[in-house]
């Protein structure tokens, strides 16, 4: 009897030391466990968002680069005094009597902007650039500009400037306007199709050059 106590007593002791340890086991290897899904999806989350970073930088259009020079001109006005431009374009490199004469950088090129000063009242009277030319225009491509249309200006079809933002998709870039509100503006496309037209001060098509 003596002998079968003792048993009992060791498969007790023994059974209160192994279901703790059996427990214990049971959950470090659930914790492990889990780490191992955590690191998978930490590194499918990883593979997912350079994935997308790449898609992003693939879908980014390339731009041509405009330079400042543009962005310059648009901060002119009409009215505005000698110190007022220069603060913008810096000092003329020429003056002949009201003729003012100022480089500006476009798509990687130098060009020459003129503003008429009148003498009297020492306001600007005349804005323009030739942004159109050969060696600038390309950097105003647009692909949501539509030239097919512009043999309207021949026909008549098209007679204003708000006739030619609906007939070419957009508003174009303004290249020139003096105190009487005469304008110019540039449209360009992306297949080297482009339409500069000079507007009256009512807003009407006075003439137009281009190819298209």
């Amino acid at each position: 009897m003596a002998g079968y106590q003792c048993n009992v007593k060791v498969r007790a002791a023994m059974k209160k030391i192994l279901v703790p340890l059996l427990v214990l086991v049971f959950g470090l290897a659930l914790v492990a466990c889990g780490q191992g899904n955590n690191s998978n999806t930490s590194s499918n989350d990883s593979n997912s968002s350079s994935s997308d970073s790449s898609a992003i930088a693939q879908e980014e259009p390339e731009q041509t680069d405009l330079g400042d020079g543009y962005e310059k001109f648009t901060q002119l006005q009409i009215g505005m005094t000698e110190s007022e431009v220069i603060a913008i374009l810096g000092e003329p490199i020429s003056v002949d009597y009201e003729n003012y004469k100022f480089n500006v950088v476009v798509n990687g090129s130098d060009l020459v902007l003129t503003l008429w000063i009148n003498e009297k009242t020492g306001l600007v009277t005349d804005i323009s650039g030739d942004f159109g030319d050969r060696e600038y225009r390309d950097a105003f491509a647009d692909s949501s500009t539509d030239l097919s249309g512009a043999k309207g200006l021949e026909s008549g079809e098209i007679n204003t400037y708000d006739d030619c933002v609906r007939a070419f998709k957009t508003p174009g870039y303004l290249t020139s306007i003096n105190v009487y509100d005469q304008t110019r503006y540039l449209w360009v496309n992306s297949d080297g199709g482009y339409l500069t037209v000079r507007f009256d001060e009512d807003g009407n098509v006075k003439s137009y050059i281009g190819i298209f």
